[in-house]
């Protein structure tokens, strides 16, 4: 719990902390994951649902909550599976770089820089589309410095190789996401998708 907030204000210690203690998959998805991945789908859910979309002076667009609760259930476990997905392909690229990381460390490295979007996806609960993009794009910048800084540290290699590595890294969270996004549309295409109140 307090590696979860220390990574916000003191992330180099707290890397060499988590380097330190070798955490294994299980406990980096028991100590942190499970909670945290919770809350984009949670907030989402309430703004889904509660608060709804407003561009302009329009009225709110609202989900049903049957719908909601759908989309927060299957964006949970896609939260925890990308992450494991996405510290394979990091474990697999280790190699070129010269590193002997071990998956867990991958899967630490991944889920520990994802701390600020974790976070900042409270303010979802009232959606405000220039807010939230904001402040998401402040929490993006945050999670790429914490990677860069944890890259080092994690994967036990030199600052040259780390910077390297880390825009790899990103470079394959990029593709990631446009898959996910690509596997969304295909869903809703064949009638998998949201239900509006209006």
């Amino acid at each position: 719990m307090k590696n979860r907030f220390n990574m916000l204000y003191n992330p180099v210690k707290t890397w060499q902390n988590i380097k330190k203690r070798n955490f294994t998959i299980p406990q980096v998805y028991f100590r942190l994951l499970l909670v945290m991945a919770l809350l984009p789908p949670l907030f989402g859910f309430i703004g889904a649902v509660y608060s709804g979309w407003r561009i302009g002076d329009e009225p709110p667009v609202k989900l049903t909550w049957e719908s909601a609760l759908g989309i927060a259930i299957v964006a949970y476990i896609a939260i925890l599976l990308a992450a494991y997905v996405y510290s394979r392909f990091i474990h697999w690229m280790a190699k070129t770089y010269g590193s002997k990381a071990s998956l867990a460390d991958c899967f630490a490295l991944v889920s520990y820089s994802c701390i600020p979007l974790f976070l900042v996806s409270v303010f979802s609960a009232y959606p405000l589309l220039w807010m939230d993009l904001l402040l998401t794009l402040l929490a993006i910048a945050y999670s790429v410095r914490l990677l860069f800084l944890g890259t080092p540290i994690m994967m036990d290699i030199d600052e040259d190789k780390a910077f390297f590595f880390s825009n790899s890294i990103i470079t394959v969270g990029l593709v990631l996401v446009v898959g996910g996004l690509a596997i969304s549309v295909l869903f809703w295409a064949n009638g998998v998708g949201p239900m509006f109140t209006r």
